[in-house]
């Protein structure tokens, strides 16, 4: 027998073969591009599916990025944007109040579609800034480098999904004003959706003092505290609820709020790459990690976080969750001690907006003042958490939910 034939056979084994295989369904799930853009949600009419509820409602998930989170290193980002937002202040006349703009943020090969155009001609007294590439890159490498760890994060993440993210939260600290993701489009325009009315006085005469003082408004997006493991996994949930960051408004620049957001952000991206990443390989990121690290996850959990160390602890939110988690036991820690702090109860089925004010905190912990929307104003189209449509009477934002980053090619090409 040919000796080239004798080595080839020797070079496919079976358990080569095997590992050739492996090799590459790995490259198959973490290495191909995400597939292309698509228009999901197009009606929002579909019927809600059966809800497989728990006897008992959670309102309190812990991360596993929660358990033992390097503090030194949060409370060093948190001074350092402190810090930032000082000098820019101070270059203001200390005037916070942030410009009527809509951002947007289009990464890669992203192109406005007709939702974003819509979006635009529809508040066409507001300024409008997409973000590309080239802008976001001069914006974390020039106008932050005072904080190198934001560049550091933004240009290790391996998808655009990260990248856009931790964008968000940085264009609303740094500069207020509206985000929207490239898929929302309106049902009205800002200044004429109902929930936002007082943000917006209709006249010079109009009595100032009865703007919320806040300087973040957020909507919920998942409100199902019942949900069954099943059903979470239905929905690709890590948790039961859960704050909207496909659109935010920030009336006021430097948000405490979003500045916590993204000491989160670069706390949670700094332990992952250290766990997962390796001297000849980079760190990867699956669907839950990205929730996690950057996304509505963390989100979600700083807000509440923030909330719990900067209010007293007879605040209505806090009292609220106490009396909501008995016979539960989510705010017991290990130890068997009673936690003092907000959970999602005070948030579950809203029918009215939720401001907290700048002012209700314990002194040196402004958390910046939080107004939380119902799901009727931003979050109709889905089929959970009680959502309406999107011709529905309250609705002034309605999402596609895309979710492209979520969907990979076998559910692309299969459904």
């Amino acid at each position: 027998m040919p000796s080239s034939k004798i080595s080839s056979r020797a070079f496919f084994t079976p358990r080569k073969a095997t590992c050739v295989f492996i090799i590459f369904i790995w490259f198959l799930f973490y290495h191909l591009p995400s597939p292309p853009v698509t228009q999901n949600n197009t009606r929002a009419g579909r019927p809600s599916p059966k809800n497989q509820a728990e006897e008992r409602p959670h309102f309190l998930f812990r991360s596993p990025f929660r358990k033992s989170p390097d503090l030194k290193y949060e409370e060093k980002i948190s001074n350092a944007l402190e810090r930032l937002a000082q000098v820019v202040l101070s270059r203001n006349h200390g005037n916070s109040i942030s410009e009527e703009r809509i951002w947007q943020v289009a990464l890669g090969d992203g192109m406005r579609g007709a939702d974003s155009q819509e979006f635009e001609a529809r508040n066409d007294e507001w300024a409008y800034t997409v973000f590309r590439d080239q802008k976001a890159t001069e914006f974390v490498t020039t106008e932050l480098s005072t904080i190198p760890d934001i560049a550091d994060a933004y240009n290790s993440y391996p998808h655009h999904v990260l990248r856009a993210d931790l964008l968000r939260y940085l264009l609303l600290w740094y500069y207020g004003g509206f985000y929207a993701d490239m898929d929302v489009f309106p049902a009205r325009s800002i200044k004429s959706c109902s929930a936002l009315q007082s943000f917006f006085p209709t006249s010079k005469d109009s009595i100032q003092d009865n703007t919320p003082n806040v300087s973040l408004v957020v909507g919920v997006e998942v409100d199902e505290p019942y949900a069954s493991p099943q059903f979470m996994r239905d929905w690709h949930w890590t948790r039961s609820y859960g704050l909207i960051q496909y659109t935010m408004y920030a009336p006021r620049r430097f948000s405490p709020l979003l500045r916590e957001a993204i000491v989160h952000v670069l706390s949670h991206t700094r332990e992952h790459r250290k766990s997962h990443g390796g001297l000849f390989w980079s760190a990867t990121y699956d669907e839950k990690t990205v929730l996690g690290v950057t996304g509505p996850d963390v989100f979600t959990d700083s807000i509440l976080d923030t909330l719990s160390s900067s209010l007293p602890e007879n605040h209505t939110l806090i009292q609220q969750s106490i009396a909501a988690d008995a016979g539960i036991d989510d705010l017991v820690s290990e130890t068997g001690e009673a936690l003092k702090q907000v959970s999602w109860a005070p948030f579950h089925r809203v029918q009215d907006p939720i401001c907290v004010q700048d002012h209700e905190h314990i002194n040196g912990q402004s958390h910046g003042g939080l107004c939380v929307l119902p799901v009727s104003v931003w979050g109709n189209g889905q089929r959970h958490s009680k959502a309406g449509g999107f011709n529905d009477i309250s609705a002034c934002i309605n999402h596609r939910f895309g979710r492209t980053w979520k969907k990979g090619w076998w559910e692309y090409i299969f459904g």
